[in-house]
């Protein structure tokens, strides 16, 4: 069985963390890889908010993936909340 290749976060990237409820947008990645500081990240906003939680081990750290419908209900959302 192949081994599953390890999640490396990026700065600027959205992702969830496991025992955290949301998304988060990656602020830094230690320089050995194992930990990262993450904000909470609005995704209808596009905007951090909230403070900063630090060194977050890397392992826990998922890539963000939104669905079409997710997207389609976000844009819907998006459109009929603009004033």
């Amino acid at each position: 069985m192949p081994e599953m290749e390890r999640f490396m976060p990026e700065k600027g990237q959205v992702v969830t963390a496991q025992g955290h409820s949301g998304t988060f947008k990656v602020i830094d990645v230690s320089a050995d890889g194992e930990t990262a500081d993450i904000q909470p990240f609005s995704l209808p906003k596009q905007m951090l908010i909230g403070s900063v939680i630090k060194d977050i081990p890397c392992g826990t750290l998922f890539h963000f993936k939104e669905d079409a419908s997710q997207a389609a209900a976000r844009i819907v959302r998006e459109a009929t909340n603009q004033e």
